[in-house]
């Protein structure tokens, strides 16, 4: 079994999360169930990866030991970040055998979404190594899933953009088409709070030394390519953190990895991460 990790309070939106799918599920009304397992039979259940991966979703398995409300008991889940490998226990489990196969399949689905977000973050995290560019989570997140998307892009070793457009400024393509560069970074100068850096998208070296006149406290280089992107940070010169985005992937990350950018974003780390294979094995406790 892998490492405890120390229970913390079950965050209320997650929670809700679980109940919601157990509604969905009808966990309480398996027919199957109900009809050929006796009331109060009692039993163990453990998460078993079949793969290598890292774990994340420690919450997860804390709401569904409440969902049930005493009828299972969470006996221990792996740490949060921790890495896991084929064959290992993740998370267990003991308690009423009805409630354990009510909520299997609502359980996997959830642990194996969050580990697949964890696992392919922290892949792109040790690609860039051993530069020093963090990896940042998009909003491009499963909706109504971002809080445990994020979550698990952090587990992972990443780190989040905005959480929501109230995070911060972020003068994109679509602002820009109402409104010249130099006037969008000086109106949100103006207008946000102090704590709130300024940042905007670049998609063309053309329009690069106006944005750099305006000051703004992050470049954003969209859809540049590897040899554009070196251009630019050059002409940048440190005036600005620099961040890349646009389409980067596992097998063009190292070409703009070492290229002195402080941040790369990738939406596909939360919209198209593969899901983490998991099964519950059931015994006596």
């Amino acid at each position: 079994m892998l490492p405890v990790g120390q229970m913390n309070s079950t965050d209320p939106s997650v929670k809700n999360l679980l109940d919601q799918e157990f509604r969905v599920d009808s966990a309480t009304h398996d027919e199957t169930t109900l009809a050929i397992i006796p009331a109060g039979a009692r039993a163990r259940g453990t998460v078993i990866a079949k793969q290598d991966g890292v774990f994340s979703g420690r919450e997860i398995a804390e709401a569904v030991a409440a969902a049930f409300e005493g009828r299972i008991h969470l006996k221990s889940a792996a740490a949060d970040g921790a890495v896991f490998h084929s064959g290992d226990q993740i998370v267990m489990f003991e308690g009423d055998l009805r409630a354990l196969l009510g909520s299997e399949r609502t359980l996997l689905n959830f642990l194996m979404h969050t580990c697949g977000v964890a696992t392919l973050t922290r892949r792109f995290v040790n690609a860039v190594a051993p530069h020093t560019t963090k990896i940042l989570a998009t909003r491009k997140t499963t909706p109504g899933l971002r809080s445990l998307d994020l979550a698990a892009v952090v587990h992972g070793g990443g780190a989040i953009h905005r959480r929501s457009l109230s995070d911060g400024v972020l003068i994109k393509e679509n602002h820009l088409w109402a409104i010249d560069p130099a006037t969008a970074i000086r109106k949100a100068r103006e207008g946000c709070s102090p704590l709130h850096g300024v940042e905007i998208e670049v998609q063309n070296l053309a329009l690069l030394d106006s944005v750099l006149e305006a000051k703004p406290d992050i470049i954003m280089l969209d859809n540049l390519g590897p040899e554009q992107v070196r251009t630019a940070i050059h002409r940048i010169a440190g005036h600005a953190r620099v961040e890349i985005s646009g389409g980067i992937n596992l097998e063009t990350i190292k070409d703009y990895a070492g290229l002195g950018a402080d941040y790369i974003s990738v939406g596909r780390i939360t919209h198209s991460a593969p899901a983490c294979d998991l099964s519950l094995d059931l015994c006596h406790e």
